[in-house]
């Protein structure tokens, strides 16, 4: 079967790589040059930083057992068992309501994991998908679907995976509605909705690295500081500092010099003045970064046995990492055993 994938997360990534050691040909369009979403990660002075997610644990078997692959790979490690906490008035070196369960991090940046999936794959980056058009079973094409791209070109395939937030997901079937029963999916997708988040590394000359591998805030402007340095072998400070989602909606349409500089006086504020003058900085606007009235499905199915329709995500199940790369891994265990025949 020709599978095409709309979307590089790790949905998407995780559900193509198992398709594809199944037997089926799975091709992925992506609208940005890097792959993964949230796990983005960027270089600055010779360091690697998330500015996306900085790290993660693990609750389910299926997701640690892919953990413990990529930790034996050497891409994961564990990072830390506690994180401190600023309350708005002091800052604790323990966050005393931790649970102190195990954070893992990437070795090289939480990327990799992205692109040592994608290799199953075939990977169409820098393409948008724009529509999707259903040909259907009486259609004199060998195909059921073609993906739609902006560049006006088209992806003919036999199913379609929309692995995209919620936003874009709904702009994507909306296209098809008239000629598919897919009302119902677009009537759930329609309530989810998302917290933004902006995302500024940093570095820093001439500074120690700090002790802690990471910082919690509260009453504050900032809802996270990540010690980057402590994920590598360096002696150069490195930051990432996130924004809370009120935050974003009161700033959104400020340029980046300015959240820049909003964010780097508050950090000032919680670690100390050296923060706010960093030697090389960058700005992540996180538009769609963390769901909410996420959808309690591990995956949306539009039951179409000539054209198969999935959504996957981590609006599904979750808004989690663990949750995304569940709802991806269950889609493709069921669809290789509801097609276990491959189409050519």
């Amino acid at each position: 079967m020709v599978i095409g994938i709309i979307g590089a997360s790790i949905s998407g990534l995780i559900a193509g790589k198992r398709l594809a050691e199944a037997g089926h040909d799975v091709t992925i369009i992506e609208k940005n040059r890097s792959l993964g979403g949230r796990l983005k990660t960027v270089a600055l002075d010779d360091l690697t930083l998330d500015v996306g997610l900085t790290h993660f644990d693990v609750e389910t078997n299926t997701f640690g057992s892919f953990v413990s692959d990529m930790e034996s790979k050497g891409a994961i490690q564990k990072w830390t068992k506690e994180f401190s906490l600023f309350d708005g008035a002091e800052l604790y070196d323990v966050d005393p309501n931790s649970d102190a369960r195990q954070y893992y991090c990437g070795t090289a940046g939480l990327q990799d994991m992205a692109e040592s999936m994608s290799r199953w794959v075939d990977i169409k980056s820098e393409e948008k998908a724009g529509g999707l058009t259903y040909i259907g079973p009486d259609r004199t094409r060998k195909r059921s679907w073609m993906i739609n791209l902006t560049d006006v070109t088209v992806f003919e395939c036999d199913a379609v995976i929309i692995a995209t937030s919620a936003v874009d997901a709904y702009g994507v079937i909306q296209t098809a509605q008239n000629r598919t029963q897919t009302r119902k999916i677009i009537r759930h997708i329609d309530e989810v909705r998302y917290d933004g988040c902006f995302s500024l590394a940093a570095t820093y000359e001439n500074q120690g690295v700090p002790s802690w591998r990471g910082i919690e805030c509260e009453h504050s402007s900032i809802r996270w500081i990540s010690n980057e340095s402590s994920k590598q072998n360096t002696d150069t400070a490195a930051l990432v500092i996130q924004s809370t989602p009120d935050f974003y909606r009161k700033h959104a349409q400020k340029s980046e010099k300015e959240i820049q500089e909003l964010l780097l006086e508050e950090a000032s504020e919680i670690i100390g003045g050296w923060a706010h003058r960093p030697k090389s900085t960058y700005v992540e606007n996180w538009k769609y970064f963390n769901a909410q009235n996420s959808i309690d499905e591990y995956f949306m199915e539009l039951e179409m046995e000539d054209a198969p329709l999935a959504l996957i995500g981590d609006y599904l199940g979750g808004s989690s990492l663990e949750n995304a790369f569940v709802s991806g891994y269950n889609l493709a265990e069921y669809w290789i055993k509801k097609y276990s025949e491959v189409t050519v």
